[in-house]
């Protein structure tokens, strides 16, 4: 019997994560594949929000150092701007960004 709660759960889990995203940005697709989609929402995104964690952690401690050669905005740029839109700003399952 718990096999089929835990079958029936994967496949709803599924299916939910397929319908979860229609292709909100412009130029964008909208989510093709579940499981790749899934993957991403389960191991992608929790590894990359961890990575922009650590990138904050890194830019605090080297933000002294840049405001004195000057480039403060683009080591920002460089380790959380874009660890943060690889996380949070792209459709699931879509990792041209």
């Amino acid at each position: 019997m718990n096999k089929i709660k835990t079958l029936l759960l994967i496949a709803l889990f599924s299916v939910s994560i397929s319908l979860a995203d229609t292709g909100s940005q412009d130029d964008s697709t909208p989510v093709v594949d579940g499981f790749l989609s899934a993957g991403d929402l389960v191991v992608v995104r929790p590894i990359s929000t961890a990575a922009t964690i650590g990138a904050f952690g890194i830019f605090a401690v080297v933000a002294p150092f840049t405001e004195m050669a000057g480039c403060t905005e683009e080591t920002y740029e460089g380790l959380v701007e874009k660890t943060g839109k690889f996380s949070f700003d792209r459709d699931l399952g879509d990792f041209k960004k």
